[in-house]
């Protein structure tokens, strides 16, 4: 993991250099983008944003909400097709596929500063960049294990694993959210991005590999992470959020004017 990370610092500072008119190789444009992400990505509106959604995460992973979940799942979803299906799904939160398909996308614009395909890519690497390390951290921290471990239960036992944030739904997630919030798509296409954002996260959930309430986190990390790489890039009147309340989650919105 610290070598893809590397790697897509590296590339970004190629490809934060691609627009210049005479290409030079320098860090500066890199890291100054970087710490712009991590500026957004902590403050102090998202750390309370991300308290309540753990804090819902918390109230899953420590009542019957996850066993409960996960074995109605084997009763009335698991099938042959459905194995099929998450065979595929769970291939797009492979960081070994996702992280050097983002470094090859991200290098077109390396060629063509104006590739779109290539500014997908950079805000893909940044969103993994800025999100990848508070992720780690809260998979240690919360300690959740797997259904098919020991315990059996989705429980918060902090330092005593790593799974209590799923890492496939973050990986898989982080790149079509990307897309769906890209400027200039129809709401289908938008809808399908979205849609597709939540498969990798769902075939663990198929494989007994993470609870609901693991996925859903790695799923809301990735969100919060692209929202934090587009914030710098992507000036808006308007907002979408989600958001946690006492009794579960929904989504919100912030107008400016």
């Amino acid at each position: 993991m610290r070598a893809y990370f590397s790697a897509c610092l590296f590339l970004l500072c190629l490809t934060g250099q691609a627009q210049a008119k005479d290409f030079k190789f320098t860090p500066d444009a890199a890291w100054q983008t970087i710490k712009s992400d991590y500026q957004s990505f902590y403050t102090s509106e998202r750390l309370w944003r991300a308290a309540k959604f753990y804090g819902v995460g918390a109230v899953i992973a420590h009542t019957n909400i996850d066993t409960e979940f996960q074995q109605w799942h084997r009763d009335n979803v698991v099938s042959g097709t459905s194995k099929d299906v998450a065979k595929v799904a769970k291939l797009f939160g492979e960081k070994n596929i996702l992280v050097p398909l983002t470094l090859v996308a991200a290098s077109m614009q390396i060629a063509d500063a104006s590739s779109k395909t290539g500014a997908w890519g950079e805000r893909t690497m940044r969103a993994y960049l800025v999100g990848g390390p508070a992720m780690y951290a809260v998979q240690i921290l919360t300690g959740g294990s797997r259904p098919s471990d020991e315990y059996q239960d989705a429980k918060w036992r902090p330092f005593n694993d790593s799974n209590g944030v799923s890492g496939h739904s973050f990986v898989g997630a982080v790149p079509f959210i990307t897309l769906a919030q890209t400027e200039g798509l129809a709401p289908w296409q938008r809808n399908v991005a979205y849609f597709a954002s939540t498969l990798s996260g769902w075939s663990r959930i198929h494989d007994d590999a993470h609870y609901l309430s693991q996925v859903l986190l790695g799923w809301y990390m990735a969100w919060e992470s692209v929202n934090s790489v587009n914030k710098n890039d992507i000036g808006s009147w308007y907002q979408f959020h989600p958001y946690a309340f006492y009794d579960g989650l929904g989504m919100g919105v912030t107008i400016s004017w």
